[in-house]
């Protein structure tokens, strides 16, 4: 039997990959390998995993929302600024493919990285876009629920009032 493969796309097995960082039994050393072990988690519905690692507001229903109705088809890292085992800022640029709601999507993004205390933590995204149309989203229709200054329900990761919110 063949150990199943990361969901991050190293080609490893998923046991000696992402899995050790989920388990906590030890940390990412690289801004890129935090990035993958975060798709990774969306990918296994780890809602947990992507709350330690972030700096910032989170919210965990749109994440554990969106990490459940999307099928995650692949990960390619497209840039890597710094963000090296020894530095303490970096950037990640990646795209991530998903299927949702019947239709494959495309998600861009270039993430900021920061090091607290020894540790690898998703800051921000810089910019994102879906390469592909979306397709409607169902929770537009909850939007005026949201305050305009949380995240998106969506799960863009983005604020209410630059994404759903901006219509």
């Amino acid at each position: 039997m063949q150990p199943m493969s990361c969901p991050c796309g190293s080609d490893n097995p998923y046991a000696s990959c992402c899995g050790p960082l989920h388990d906590s039994e030890r940390a990412p050393q690289t801004a890129e390998q935090l990035m993958r072990s975060r798709y990774s988690a969306y990918t296994r519905g780890d809602i947990d995993y992507l709350e330690r690692t972030q700096i910032g507001d989170f919210n965990r229903a749109a994440a554990k929302a969106w990490a459940k109705r999307a099928r995650w088809l692949g990960l390619t890292v497209a840039s890597v600024e710094r963000g090296g085992p020894d530095d303490d800022e970096g950037i990640v640029e990646f795209v991530a493919r998903f299927s949702e709601g019947g239709s494959t999507r495309v998600h861009r993004e270039r993430s900021r990285f920061r090091r607290v205390d020894g540790r690898w933590r998703y800051l921000a995204e810089e910019s994102a876009s879906d390469a592909e149309p979306a397709p409607v989203q169902p929770s537009r229709r909850a939007a005026s629920k949201v305050g305009r200054n949380e995240p998106c329900p969506c799960g863009s990761g983005r604020k209410f009032k630059r994404c759903c919110g901006a219509s």
